[in-house]
């Protein structure tokens, strides 16, 4: 195996919506492997995906059974006073497409992983932790929206698939296939994606024979050797440790940090403020 040392710049991907208008925007400005969805069939396949709204920021999210939604762990604190958010102020819009969601949930609690810090300051300790799992007030029902499952088993790195809201593009999902993955430390990845604010919390495919299952969620966008790379964490057992983490909570609960506060990377483009990281090409 290769060992390579950069430098990495992250920045976390979730956007504050007092930032941005969510225009009924036309598909159609994807550039490079970032597209938009062909056709409202082939949004259809993918409207598991769906943006979650704070109040105040918006994320991407995964519809991983019919009542638990699964994101980054950052979209669901304040992006400026870095408190959590409520549970009562998260909406989870499935299939959204040019302002109509499929379905419309209002989100019961919601858990992060232990020990995830929510402050300023790059670790990337912080982001191999950056999940939350989201549990739905009303469940959907899979007659409605087949949920995507994540992988019961660790599949091989290869090319993946990514499904995403962003700035730009709030009011429709975009695709990216083929994504490369580039390195790998502990249960963090580099990816070839192209991704923006409001990518975080998008899930990261792999698509086998036409059966997709969620390996990853995304986390921040970086920088490598002067290369934009985004950051992608690994379920692997991190999501065993979730629902363990959301049926220890028990049925009052509206959010548990379970470890306390949490850890933000910040946006940088000098080096001295990076993360002196060693990745393993795979």
């Amino acid at each position: 195996m290769h060992r390579v040392y950069f430098a990495l710049v992250a920045c976390l991907l979730a956007i504050p919506l007092s930032a941005q208008v969510l225009p009924q925007v036309r598909p159609g400005d994807g550039e490079s492997g970032l597209r938009d969805m062909a056709s409202a069939t082939e949004a259809r396949q993918w409207r598991a995906v769906g943006r979650l709204d704070t109040g105040v920021s918006f994320c991407s999210a995964t519809l991983i059974a019919p009542d638990l939604v699964l994101t980054a762990a950052h979209c669901v604190y304040h992006p400026e006073t870095h408190a959590p958010i409520d549970a009562e102020n998260l909406t989870f819009l499935a299939g959204l497409r040019n302002g109509r969601a499929e379905s419309i949930r209002q989100v019961r609690r919601t858990v992060v992983m232990p020990g995830y810090r929510h402050e300023r300051g790059p670790e990337l300790e912080m982001i191999g932790r950056d999940l939350a799992l989201l549990e739905l007030r009303q469940p959907i029902s899979p007659a409605t929206i087949p949920h995507i499952g994540a992988a019961e088993t660790r599949v091989p790195d290869g090319a993946v698939t990514v499904v995403s809201y962003g700035e730009d593009r709030a009011a429709y999902a975009s695709i990216e296939e083929g994504c490369e993955v580039l390195a790998r430390q502990g249960s963090v990845r580099s990816l070839s994606c192209e991704v923006a604010q409001g990518t975080s919390g998008a899930p990261v495919l792999y698509v086998n024979q036409g059966r997709a299952q969620v390996i990853a969620v995304m986390s921040a966008s970086g920088q490598a050797d002067g290369e934009d790379i985004s950051l992608a964490v690994m379920l692997d057992g991190q999501l065993e440790t979730l629902m363990d983490q959301m049926n220890a909570a028990g049925p009052a609960a509206t959010f548990t940090t379970f470890g306390g506060s949490t850890s933000f990377v910040s946006p940088s483009n000098d080096t001295r403020d990076g993360i002196g990281a060693r990745f393993v090409r795979p």
